[in-house]
């Protein structure tokens, strides 16, 4: 079935892809490591090659709740926050996900866009970060590269939005010729 996003021309779709595979992004995707395979949440924690994902579940496993170190590394997503869910469940930040290559992940993405299903918020970003600072399970330069990236995308964002305000402010303050930021 086509869908609206889909009808848009091939470099539209990939750009507007390109602009969000942004670490915080929450992805839809198809998961051949899956038993058995199918789509799965994940959250992009960093871009790179390869890109590095954590996986959103709906449920924590038996297994994770009776270790408290790898139970630590659960961060819920609250479905009242996040429309697209139709239950509260957890990105396993325990384990980082790193099958994907950047292209397979695009491919997927632009076949459907909406597969694109949100972005975390900054609470749920710093509970990440505190997940994966304190995981025992991610290796020190995955834990680094994902905590910058998280973070980095916060800088970004906050930079972003201080820059609109600052052109809202210039521009009903002084005429339009003057303004150039």
């Amino acid at each position: 079935m086509a869908t609206i996003g889909n009808r848009f021309p091939e470099c539209h779709r990939q750009e507007f892809t390109e602009r969000n595979l942004t670490p915080g992004r929450i992805l839809y995707l198809w998961c051949e490591f899956t038993t058995p395979p199918k789509d799965k949440y994940l959250v992009l924690a960093c871009r790179g090659a390869p890109p590095l994902l954590f996986l959103i579940n709906s449920r924590i496993h038996p297994f994770i709740a009776s270790r408290p170190d790898l139970l630590n590394c659960q961060v819920e997503l609250r479905a009242s926050e996040y429309d697209f869910l139709s239950h509260d469940s957890f990105v396993d930040c325990s384990k980082v996900v790193y099958s994907f290559d950047e292209q397979a992940i695009k491919n997927q993405l632009l076949s459907d866009l909406r597969k694109i299903k949100g972005e975390i918020n900054q609470t749920t970003k710093n509970e990440i970060v505190k997940a994966v600072r304190n995981s025992r399970t991610i290796s020190l330069y995955r834990k680094q590269l994902i905590i910058d990236s998280l973070q980095e995308s916060h800088t970004r964002e906050s930079f972003q939005v201080a820059s609109l305000s600052v052109k809202a402010f210039s521009s009903s303050v002084f005429p339009a010729p003057f303004v150039n930021l």
